[in-house]
């Protein structure tokens, strides 16, 4: 995997649009592909990756496994492990991770009522017909 080079001009917007303003830090986190959806059924208690993988149609170990660090480095979880034969690991929302969760479902309210709904059912990706 390639590191992100620090002097890029995308880096560097990065960095400057951060500076600006808290809000764009936090859509980076929750704006990555199935972090919501995993932060969600954390909440709902599936806190073992075993049961999250299977909830989650699609997604591989890898990427899960991605998903799940980025959310405990960014504290909205935390890991829990217990020392037991087989090792037993847990996931565990945190008061941040609940919070953000509580503005994700008042965003998905307002994406209800404000965005159409032929607009919300629409595929982002549409294949080219010859």
């Amino acid at each position: 995997m390639s590191t992100k080079k620090f002097n890029s001009t995308n880096t560097l917007n990065e960095l400057y649009l951060d500076e600006r303003c808290t809000l764009n830090k936090v859509l980076r986190i929750i704006g990555k592909r199935w972090v919501s959806e995993v932060l969600v059924l954390i909440k709902e208690d599936v806190s073992r990756f075993s049961y999250l993988k299977e909830c989650l149609t699609g997604i591989s170990d890898n990427v899960l496994s991605n998903v799940l660090n980025e959310l405990i480095k960014s504290e909205l979880v935390k890991k829990e492990i217990f020392n037991e034969v087989p090792l037993r690991v847990e996931y565990k929302i945190t008061e941040s991770g609940l919070a953000l969760v509580n503005v994700m479902h008042d965003l998905c309210s307002w994406g209800k009522k404000h965005i159409p709904y032929e607009v919300r059912i629409k595929p982002t990706f549409q294949k080219k017909t010859i």
